[in-house]
């Protein structure tokens, strides 16, 4: 029988890893891409089809281009799945990290990683370490490898709770569902959504993790687990929180589903988010072509190098589906037409903009985040509370851009979750910012300060990165450029397509939904 077995080396891990990442990085898996353009079909309310057509255009832009569907490229998650007969080495992970930086340098990625989570909050700057681990099936001869690039946000809107017994399928269905509504929106919807239901506080996320590998058009072969995910899923959709955040009827593509035996006192329930950009691929290492299936994101046979099957949809343009407006600075011709706004912003005319309304930003804009928040409150503190480096009335785009790339200044750049800036935003608009761009929801205090001083939050499509970087046409870099990609840019932006967040009164999009 010893001859019969199969032995996984270091080397061949290494190798589909480094092969992966570019490739998932540029190219939407086929199913979700699929879910996305019928979404948009189905998809009646104009907020959320004008979020779907973005996404479906930018995963186009993304395939034909090769550059990053989303800015935020991810921290690398590779689980091995082995079954009986299968042979991994101790050291099966041993050329994993050096095949992620060799593969983030090469394909210009970000590198979003920090050596510490609470020690050292420096960035290697290589987007290690991998986060590996070790599955065991029981199908004899299984060799798997279950590649996924997860972002921070959709992460981050994730959580493990202990339900009581008593508190059955229907707490389970809740607590989903609280789930979406308080942290859907900061996702990047239409998500793709793993429940791991079992099992111990430890094991249940990595089971909701796995959950995500499964493709959003397979159905799971045990009925009444299939009925729970419709039901999930019905439950989500129905709560109105739609593509983007925004409204509408499509808050995920999918709900997966994996359970397992617990504790009699015990029910432990994980939600981990997908977001719209759900990049992931499993590969057979036990096969002899060691091919991509499962949800992979290599192009399907017959594309032109570099292109997905349907990476050309036949969809309107993101300033088309939002009703592109005509004239500088012109008011909407109709309700579905966007206001295009000038950069510095008018005060007066950011008075008259209503929550939820569509905007075509073009102009000086300023890209800043997390950690260049913490300096510049500094500096505001140093300075009196005067802004630093000409900031009075400008307005500050929550993102960290990639690496340029395709003649571009940036191969991808898209909104941050805006919320992690709550504790900086009031004060620069008391101190003069006119303006911020992110996604998700924004505390009370920062929704008085808007109504204070006439100042506006704006929420640009997450997700879309490569259609956003196409309206970017030139970027410097002002302050902080040791923080890399959160160092203070100056970037000049043409028709940049965002929603009103907040309003200068104070209302918020997401309270009409």
């Amino acid at each position: 029988m010893a001859g019969m077995e199969t032995i996984i080396s270091k080397e061949a891990v290494a190798a589909a890893v480094y092969e992966a990442i570019p490739r998932l990085a540029c190219d939407l898996p086929a199913d979700v891409l699929a879910g996305l353009e019928a979404a948009l079909e189905r998809e009646e309310a104009p907020r959320g089809r004008a979020v779907l057509a973005q996404l479906v255009e930018n995963a186009r832009i993304a395939s034909r281009d090769r550059v990053p569907i989303c800015q935020d490229t991810g921290t690398v998650w590779v689980s091995l799945e082995a079954g009986p007969g299968v042979l991994v080495p101790a050291d099966v992970f041993a050329g994993v990290d050096a095949a992620v930086a060799r593969a983030y340098d090469e394909a210009r990625l970000r590198k979003s990683t920090v050596r510490d989570a609470v020690l050292d909050r420096s960035n290697p700057g290589d987007n290690t370490p991998a986060f590996c681990d070790i599955h065991p099936v029981d199908e004899p001869g299984a060799a798997r490898l279950r590649i996924m690039l997860k972002g921070g946000g959709s992460d981050n809107a994730s959580r493990v709770v202990m339900l009581p017994p008593g508190a059955g399928r229907a707490g389970i269905v809740a607590e989903v569902v609280r789930c979406v509504r308080e942290k859907g929106a900061n996702a990047c919807p239409p998500l793709v959504i793993g429940v791991g239901i079992g099992a111990t506080f430890d094991k249940v996320a990595g089971m909701a993790k796995r959950a995500l590998m499964r493709p959003v058009d397979e159905p799971v072969p045990d009925e009444r687990v299939r009925a729970l995910e419709e039901e999930l899923l019905a439950a989500v959709n129905a709560t109105g929180v739609g593509p983007g955040g925004l409204g509408g009827a499509c808050a995920a593509l999918a709900v997966r589903v994996e359970t397992a035996p617990c504790h009699i006192a015990a029910l432990p329930v994980a939600i981990n988010m997908g977001c719209s950009a759900m990049r992931r691929v499993t590969v057979d290492l036990a096969s002899s072509a060691g091919g991509a299936h499962e949800g992979s994101a290599a192009p399907a046979e017959g594309c032109a190098p570099g292109r997905a099957a349907s990476s050309e949809p036949a969809v309107p343009c993101a300033a088309e589906a939002a009703g592109a407006a005509s004239g500088a600075d012109a008011g909407p011709a109709s309700a579905d037409e966007p206001v295009r706004l000038s950069l510095p912003l008018d005060r007066a005319q950011l008075r008259g903009l209503e929550a939820g309304q569509a905007c075509l930003l073009s102009g000086p804009l300023y890209t800043l985040r997390d950690a260049g928040h913490v300096r510049l409150m500094d500096e505001l503190e140093r300075n009196g509370g005067k802004l630093p480096y000409g900031l009075e009335g400008q307005a500050i785009f929550y993102a960290g851009p990639t690496p340029p790339a395709a003649g571009r200044p940036f191969g991808a750049v898209g909104p941050t979750t805006a919320s992690r800036m709550d504790f900086a935003a009031p004060a620069l608009h008391r101190a003069g910012i006119a303006a911020t761009v992110g996604k998700g929801h924004r505390s009370d205090e920062v929704k008085r300060a808007c109504a204070e001083t006439d100042s506006v939050y704006f929420v640009a499509c997450g997700g879309a990165a490569a259609l956003l970087a196409q309206r970017v046409a030139s970027s410097e870099t002002v302050a902080y450029d040791d923080l890399g990609t959160e160092a203070l840019r100056r970037i000049e932006v043409a028709d940049f397509p965002v929603f009103v967040g907040v309003d200068a009164h104070g209302d918020d999009v997401y309270d009409l939904i």
